[in-house]
């Protein structure tokens, strides 16, 4: 997008745009910006590191939890998923045809590789996935489904 370069140079001035910069910013989001940095008491460019800051964090954070879904088996998955659906052990045995102490040994490897101690705490971690796939009956078409953010 191209703005007229009074508006480039009054963004330049006010900190959004830095004349080696490669980020355009929205003008739309500038007053959006203001507002944010009026209430936390920061400049606005402060305000925008700040939000870049926030969302490479959470890229990362996604990055990561992905990266520890793809360590896990298939079976492991699976066991995940349910939990995350809230089913419990023994109905995750009955669905995956195992025993309840399997399903515990998969949880169980399942709550290291993604370093909690407990489901209720996978629960939180992966609460913004979106498990619904994987409550059909044909689970072998959804093992190597990789959740998406709901």
């Amino acid at each position: 997008m191209n703005l007229p370069r009074s508006i480039t140079d009054f963004l330049k001035h006010l900190g959004y745009i830095r004349p080696d910069s490669f980020v355009e910013i929205d003008p739309t989001l500038i007053p959006l910006i203001e507002n944010i940095a009026d209430r936390e008491g920061l400049t606005p460019a402060q305000t925008i590191n700040q939000l870049l800051s926030f969302a490479v964090g959470e890229q990362h954070f996604v990055d990561e939890n992905l990266t520890r879904w793809e360590s896990l088996t298939d079976r492991e998955k699976q066991a995940a998923a349910l939990t995350c659906l809230g089913y419990t052990n023994q109905e995750i045995a009955r669905k995956m045809g195992i025993s309840p102490h399997t399903v515990k040994t998969h949880l169980r490897s399942v709550l290291q590789k993604f370093n909690v101690n407990s489901k209720a705490e996978l629960q939180r971690l992966l609460a913004s996935w979106d498990f619904r796939a994987w409550n059909r009956p044909d689970m072998g078409s959804v093992l190597y489904f990789y959740p998406d953010k709901r």
